[in-house]
């Protein structure tokens, strides 16, 4: 959409590939570079304990990047769900953070155990005595969001499909 209302699109149509395909494409990539942003975090928080010394239960990292990953990947679908839907240089990642911030404050008011922020940052999981995570994970909840995903990328397929440039 940012393409049609900036002017390039004829430039992408005229490649010898489906919309669908430069959608996937562009899917595949996002998803992998919200999962290193996932993980990567991480890997310093790991190496840091190690130089200092001091232990780390890597069940704690994995747990905390599968969350992360896990719960975070519905805000990359729903920000390709709206740049997929709305056109202009700022519309789309604007009306994203609000979406993201309304979500977050209705779900914490209201839904508090469907709220994906606070699935991803751990808080459903977290033991308020040690501060460590329990070992029982919100699988279903982890399940959920991925499925929403989904099929927030499917609708975004669909609406790329369909749209005339």
């Amino acid at each position: 959409m940012r393409e049609k209302a900036v002017g390039t699109s004829s430039l992408t149509l005229a490649l010898p590939v489906s919309r669908a395909r430069l959608l996937s494409i562009r899917i595949g990539m996002g998803a992998l570079e919200a999962s290193v942003l996932g993980v990567v975090p991480w890997i310093a928080v790991v190496l840091v304990y190690w130089m200092a010394g001091k232990p780390i239960l890597i069940s704690q990292v994995a747990s905390y990047v599968l969350l992360l990953v896990g719960g975070g990947l519905v805000y990359f679908a729903m920000a390709i769900l709206i740049s997929s839907s709305v056109a202009g240089e700022y519309t789309a990642p604007a009306l994203a953070f609000g979406v993201v911030l309304l979500t977050a404050i209705a779900f914490d008011a209201w839904l508090r155990p469907f709220n994906v922020w606070r699935l991803a940052t751990g808080d459903f999981s977290i033991d308020r005595n040690t501060y460590l995570l329990s070992t029982h994970l919100p699988w279903l909840g982890i399940l959920a969001s991925l499925s929403v995903g989904v099929l927030m990328l499917l609708t975004s397929t669909i609406v790329v499909q369909r749209r005339e440039f």
